[in-house]
């Protein structure tokens, strides 16, 4: 965790290392050059190097608030210029430097789109290396193990080596092995983490004589998780020796924070105060990861708890909510994954700027001489024969893809309008057997009225009367039951407007539970499932739209009844289906969960299920865009829609919409 250790561990030292930066990136000047001298360079207005390099100063030895403002202007002077060079360290200067997260992984990834496209290996490694960190850093494992195994990748290849402060001369893999190493770790999967660890201590050679404790550490950290005690303690003051050796002082913070989990672990009181109160009282210095001092309090509220010192229970309960309250916002996750889709339009614009630019030079090429004149000509008629052929080609291809994705989403529509109707089907066949089942009842009833009035007998003729008449009572109600399915039906068909109003989700969710079974049991004649409700009655009505948030429901039932008809055929004798959906009502939101005992989904497919035209189902039997289009459909309403699953055992969709 280089850059997690420079950046976020050594906060004393970010200022020596954007210092080690300027020095390597010819920036740096004459030492004796004070601020004074640098701002009067700054007043000149002059948009050359040396007013580039005064800027960049004033922000990196000042590294505070009020000097910020500097880089800033760096980097507004290199757009300017269209030193893309220069524009990409300034973005890189200014994403390692602001705490906050979204800032940070903007400025990183618009730095990592220039240095792409100046096909720079180190520097792609360099940025990487602190982007996967911050992702990290705001829980989004996914992106942080994609650059960081992106980064490994190129680092291999080009064999890499360290410059701009971090390890000159030393190959970059065990930096991003151990960085791939901890995120495993921080995701509770110690065996992948193992894997990762293992290659890093291996390659420590690499460093030349030099040790690097981080991946020691961490080794002691997984056989901490996997209950191998012993040889965790051994490798955990092993690394602290390292730490130590190697200069990185600060680092025996979360080696002492580790130390301490494990003796608490162990039973020892003791040398878990120790250990937890030596990062607690350094936390003031801004040495310590926010994890190592959650850690080293959460230590303590344990072992006191566990010797029954109330007061320091209450205490360090109240700092561990405390901390925890300033340290993690709401939603950072979602907007750190939006941050993807803006890196792509950054890349598409670098692109399109690119290619503006080749033209220009194309045109100006053509004034070069009329001796040259007539071969241009020819070359340029040639290049636009392949240009339209080549354009005509993929406009053809795009209008096929269209035409493609068209249909899929046609066919996925009308699949669920299929199971809809089925579903619908079946629940107005029952009114309707009523209803001809009592109208010949009553055709029958009435001969024999015609017999007994012929007979004089009124006595049977009234007690038939009344028998007419609860059948028709029952008739006109089964008449009713279904006059509301089929306008339910056409208020489902149509188009809908976006217009919210209050509806209860108790009645909607059950409604489409039912038509979903009955759908599902019209395709499957032997399926059969236990189904369980347990609706929050205290709900009440919220505003949404109905027709919209059904069909998001109808999908997760239909996905659901799917799941765990797969798995009866194949456990056809030891295997009972069942399928469960409740809702509950929160402080600021509605939950609806609808879990299946299924056949699950496993890790590695389950933070890909709501992308576009992504199913795990066979070819033929799904198109992909169901979880898609629900999962738009509840943002749209302000909610989320998230999954959860043990594979073979269960998967749960969690339905949350604001109140």
């Amino acid at each position: 965790m280089i850059f997690n250790g420079l950046f976020i561990r050594y906060g004393k030292k970010i200022k020596l290392f954007l210092i080690f930066l300027l020095f390597s990136m010819n920036i740096a000047a004459q030492q004796n050059i004070n601020e004074d001298s640098l701002k009067a360079i700054i007043n000149e207005n002059k948009e050359d190097t040396d007013t580039y390099n005064a800027l960049m100063r004033l922000a990196v030895f000042y590294n505070n608030d009020s000097y910020f403002r500097y880089a800033e202007q760096a980097l507004a002077l290199a757009k300017k210029t269209g030193d893309q060079e220069r524009e990409a360290y300034s973005l890189l200067i200014i994403g390692t430097s602001v705490i906050d997260y979204i800032q940070s992984v903007q400025k990183l990834t618009n730095a990592l789109s220039i240095y792409e496209t100046l096909k720079d290996s180190l520097k792609i490694c360099i940025v990487k290396l602190p982007l996967q960190a911050t992702y990290r850093e705001a829980g989004d494992f996914r992106n942080a193990l994609y650059h960081a195994l992106t980064g490994l990748k190129i680092a291999e290849v080009h064999q890499v080596k360290g410059d701009l402060g971090i390890f000159p001369g030393h190959r970059l893999e065990p930096l991003f092995l151990s960085e791939i190493g901890q995120t495993y770790i921080l995701m509770n999967q110690p065996d992948s983490a193992l894997i990762y660890v293992n290659k890093a201590v291996e390659l420590n050679e690499l460093f030349n004589g030099f040790t690097y404790e981080f991946p020691i550490y961490l080794l002691a950290t997984i056989q901490r998780m996997k209950g191998e005690y012993p040889q965790a303690l051994i490798n955990y003051r092993r690394s602290k020796l390292l730490a130590v050796q190697n200069g990185f002082a600060g680092d025996t913070l979360q080696i002492f924070s580790g130390m301490a989990s494990l003796f608490t672990k162990t039973g020892k009181t003791d040398s878990t105060l120790h250990y937890a109160n030596i990062v607690t009282k350094s936390w003031d210095l801004g040495n310590s990861e926010r994890k190592n001092i959650l850690e080293a309090v959460d230590n303590l509220a344990t072992v006191y708890r566990l010797t029954g010192n109330k007061d320091s229970i209450i205490k360090y309960a109240e700092l561990n909510q405390k901390l925890k309250d300033s340290f993690y916002g709401v939603d950072k996750d979602r907007e750190i994954q939006n941050i993807a889709f803006n890196e792509r339009l950054t890349k598409e614009k670098l692109l399109a700027s690119q290619a503006k630019y080749r033209s220009r030079v194309q045109v100006y090429g053509l004034s070069a001489g009329l001796c040259a004149l007539l071969i241009i000509a020819v070359l340029l008629w040639r290049s636009n024969q392949n240009k339209q052929k080549s354009k005509a080609e993929i406009e053809k291809a795009y209008a096929e893809l269209k035409a493609t994705q068209t249909q899929l989403i046609q066919s996925e529509k009308m699949a669920s309008l299929g199971e809809l109707t089925a579903g619908i089907a079946h629940e107005i066949q029952n009114p309707l057997n009523f209803v001809n089942n009592f109208s010949e009842v009553n055709k029958e009833l009435m001969i024999e009225m015609k017999d007994e009035i012929d007979k004089g007998n009124m006595g049977g003729v009234r007690s038939l009367a009344k028998d007419i008449i609860d059948n028709e009572e029952k008739i006109n109600h089964h008449g009713k039951r279904a006059d509301a399915i089929v306008k339910g039906m056409l208020q489902h068909s149509r188009t809908s407007e976006g217009l919210k109003e209050p509806a209860d989700i108790n009645a909607l969710a059950d409604e489409y539970l039912r038509l979903s079974f009955h759908g599902f049991r019209a395709r499957e004649k032997t399926f059969n499932v236990t189904i369980k409700t347990d609706f929050d009655q205290t709900i009440g009505k919220i505003n949404m739209v109905a027709q919209d948030i059904g069909r998001v429901l109808l999908n997760l039932y239909n996905n659901a009844f799917y799941s765990v008809s797969e798995k009866k055929k194949q456990n056809p004798e030891n295997y009972e289906p069942l399928v469960a959906v409740s809702t509950k009502k929160l402080q600021d939101k509605i939950e609806i969960v609808v879990r299946d005992n299924g056949g699950g989904i496993s890790p590695q497919i389950l933070n890909k299920i709501f992308q576009p035209f992504f199913t795990t189902k066979p070819a033929g039997a799904g198109t992909g865009l169901g979880l898609s289009l629900s999962y738009d459909t509840v943002r749209s309403h302000g909610g989320i829609l998230k999954a959860e699953s043990k594979e073979g055992e269960d998967t749960a969709f969690t339905i949350d919409l604001p109140v």
